[in-house]
């Protein structure tokens, strides 16, 4: 029985604290055994964040349309805050923010996701949130969506305010290379409340979804220093992410998309070091392929050119302050879907930069030395008819999934630091922390000599 101390508090009594020590060892035993998937439930120390998450979203989605898509963005919808306090059913209030609404959901758009199933996978009203816990160093928390299709991570502020400083160029990225390796944030939300700090949300596609089959998992930086892991034990509730040292003797076999593959590796990380980042990782997941993965039929090759071209179909258009570039012509899609081609190669056509000067510049490669223009290239290849298209490639022997992460890392005075005491710890400057350009260019050679193939 609890009784009340002389102060008018509630002194412990015994029965109360055999409850919490029980509750602690419940939460420390699922600590223990948090490295795989587990359900986030009321015993969770995020389980009532997550829930306020939840409220937030739905909140936004279903009552302020106005933050919806739009064909056409502005300036002010980049820096735009969605502010607003709201109230468990306990009556605990909290502050929900997101953050560049309009943008986000622009972006869900022109991805294919639709705004109905982003919210019943992001926010469903009784499915619970899954933690996903591997041996990532990087002091973030991971959430999923009940069906693993979307992961919501957490993040410090800093790194927030670095990605909305460069997300404009991050949206004219994508509509010049729809088929981008790099992974897609469908949404950022903060909270803020009593009892836990300000806390910020990135809403991602999951580059190994869907997760059932997928047998090994790799993260490669594209330097070996530090970058082993050791391989799971027996214990299947461990999900390893092994690194480079354990990728020397492996290959990705792409076959036919070795070509494509490697365009759009370049393409990419020349936008990570332009917008100056590093410390980014290729994500590797593979598993092998069956034989009803291969197989297309008329009717497949149809819907996998059409998914090809309609990904980034609804771009937003940008204000005259920002890059803006035609989608193909009405033509060229009929032409491309008359085509019974099971690859797609490169399609050049002419483009121009309009009003502002995006950071962005077009890699050497795609410059057209005759006469100072380019011939710009939006790399599409054909989408595969399954779940995750944009991230998922069959190779030779292998399916893979395939993604870039984690790049919000600027290289500041503590990154510049580090590379010396790094550089002094291990005799060496094969480690993460270089320049972008350095950085660049060895994630590219790195990845580029274990990629087999045909060009």
């Amino acid at each position: 029985m609890s009784k009340v101390g002389p102060s008018g508090g509630k002194k412990v009594g015994l029965s109360d604290g055999k409850t919490r020590r029980s509750n602690a060892w419940v939460r420390l035993r699922k600590h223990l055994n948090r490295k795989g998937v587990v359900e986030v439930d009321m015993d969770h120390h995020r389980y009532k964040m997550l829930n306020m998450l939840r409220k937030g979203i739905q909140d936004l989605m279903l009552n302020h349309k106005e933050l919806g898509p739009k064909r056409e963005l502005a300036q002010e919808d980049y820096h735009h805050l969605f502010i607003k306090e709201l109230e468990t059913k306990s009556g605990r209030k909290f502050k929900f923010t997101s953050h560049s609404s309009a943008v986000f959901a622009s972006l869900r758009q022109a991805v294919s996701v639709t705004e109905d199933h982003y919210l019943n996978a992001i926010a469903p009203h009784d499915l619970p949130y899954m933690e996903f816990m591997s041996n990532s160093r990087s002091g973030q928390d991971f959430y999923l969506s009940n069906d693993q299709e979307y992961i919501l991570k957490t993040d410090k502020t800093h790194n927030i305010d670095i990605f909305k400083s460069f997300l404009s160029e991050y949206l004219d990225h994508f509509q010049l290379y729809p088929h981008s390796l790099i992974v897609k944030f469908l949404g950022v939300y903060s909270l803020e409340g009593p009892g836990f700090p300000k806390t910020h949300f990135l809403a991602m596609q999951n580059i190994f979804y869907p997760p059932q089959r997928i047998e090994t998992r790799f993260d490669i930086k594209g330097c070996l220093k530090n970058r082993y892991q050791k391989p799971n034990s027996s214990d299947r509730n461990i999900l390893t992410i092994l690194k480079d040292v354990n990728f020397l003797d492996e290959t990705i076999d792409l076959g036919v998309q070795k070509g494509w593959f490697l365009r759009q590796l370049q393409i990419d990380a020349d936008f990570l070091r332009q917008v100056g980042v590093q410390d980014y990782s290729l994500l590797i997941g593979r598993h092998k392929i069956s034989s009803s993965e291969v197989k297309d039929s008329v009717s497949d090759v149809f819907i996998r050119v059409k998914r090809s071209y309609a990904i980034t179909g609804g771009l937003p258009k940008h204000t005259s302050e920002n890059l803006s570039t035609d989608l193909p012509e009405e033509k060229d899609r009929d032409n491309l879907q008359n085509s019974s081609s099971m690859q797609i190669e490169m399609a050049h056509r002419n483009a121009g930069c309009r009003g502002r000067k995006s950071i962005y510049k077009v890699p050497d490669f795609l410059q057209d030395p005759g006469n100072g223009s380019f011939q710009q290239t939006s790399n599409r290849r054909l989408l595969l008819n399954c779940k995750n298209p944009l991230h998922v490639i069959n190779g030779s022997e292998y399916r893979y999934y395939l993604g870039i992460v984690d790049f919000f890392t600027q290289y500041e005075c503590r990154q510049q630091l580090g590379r010396v005491l790094k550089t002094l710890k291990y005799r060496s400057t094969d480690h993460s922390t270089v320049p972008p350009d350095v950085y660049s260019e060895r994630f590219v050679k790195f990845i580029s000599e274990k990629t087999m193939g045909t060009v």
